[in-house]
């Protein structure tokens, strides 16, 4: 059963973030659908799951979007790495937590990216980018992923979850 919903996001979040999510930009950005989605496997599934999704998804993501470089394949597993930390540690995931980690998470992803770009000839303002691009995305990232945090929380609810109460 988890190899069949691990095949389903793998055809389907792509193709997901192409058709649907790229229809509504906020200021010329959408989410990292595929960041969110590898974060979130991380805290709820451990290391290793989010490792080899973030790998597969950063891999088919670079096919297609023509990034430089190879970015995403070298992110996204880490991304899933360093988040699998949190599936083992003593902490409470309450979707302020969730939201925060995310927000770092897809803060030091822009960095990073970010830090790709300025070793390509085109120089780039890095303060200017921090301000206009990484901060904004960021904030999409994690309203993006709260929403589906809200809704994974309403539909699989687990006395290890703390349910909003709306």
């Amino acid at each position: 059963m988890k190899f069949f919903v691990y095949t389903v996001i793998v055809l389907f979040v792509i193709p997901f973030q192409i058709t649907i999510i790229h229809s509504f930009p906020i200021g010329g950005r959408v989410p990292d659908v595929i960041l969110v989605i590898v974060f979130l496997t991380g805290l709820w599934r451990g290391q290793i799951e989010a490792t080899a999704l973030g790998l597969v998804l950063g891999f088919l993501q670079d096919i297609f979007s023509g990034t430089m470089g190879w970015v995403n394949l070298m992110t996204k597993p880490l991304i899933g790495l360093s988040t699998g930390i949190f599936y083992h540690a003593r902490i409470s995931l309450t979707p302020w937590v969730i939201s925060i980690l995310l927000m770092i998470t897809s803060f030091i992803y822009g960095l990073i990216v970010l830090l790709f770009l300025r070793a390509s000839p085109s120089q780039v303002d890095f303060w200017s980018a921090v301000r206009v691009v990484i901060f904004p995305q960021t904030l999409y990232d994690v309203v993006f992923g709260m929403i589906i945090v809200f809704f994974a929380f309403k539909l699989f609810p687990s006395p290890n979850h703390k349910v909003w109460n709306l």
